[in-house]
């Protein structure tokens, strides 16, 4: 559908075009390391003592995820500014697995130490994540109205 984006609803668009971008690169070389045997790199980096054996393929899982919420989003964003068609609902759908899955991450990551152990790293992601939520509002407004 063709609509008039106001301008603010733009900026949170291509901010969350360039983060899930951002996100993307950041699970593409975690992953390329992990398969050179290196320990886990940021994103998902570990608590005093390494991550259990059993939390690589809940993290795995949890990146696949993420990666089919990054290409819907990337594409909803995409055709958002560049070819001024706006879809909602792909928006929502992507960012509803953007924040399940940071919900998920920060209940796997927080309680485990990893946060204490990595501040700076986990905080940087809360920090880059905290505009997501007002697109998000503001795309679920727009499909009530």
């Amino acid at each position: 559908m063709k609509n008039n984006i106001s301008k603010q609803l733009k900026v949170l668009i291509a901010y969350y075009g360039f983060l899930q971008s951002l996100h993307l690169l950041a699970l593409i070389r975690a992953g390329f390391m992990l398969l050179q045997g290196e320990p886990a790199p940021f994103p998902i980096l570990p608590p005093p003592g390494g991550w259990q054996e059993q939390t690589m393929p809940f993290m795995l899982g949890l990146a696949g995820m993420d990666v089919l919420g990054i290409l819907l989003g990337i594409y909803y964003c995409l055709i958002a500014l560049f070819k001024k068609v706006h879809i909602p609902l792909f928006g929502i759908l992507s960012l509803t697995i953007l924040i399940s899955g940071a919900v998920i991450f920060a209940a796997g990551t927080f309680p485990s130490g990893a946060w204490a152990a990595h501040p700076l790293s986990y905080w940087i992601m809360v920090t880059l994540f905290t505009p997501v939520p007002y697109l998000y509002a503001n795309l679920l407004k727009s499909k009530l109205q």
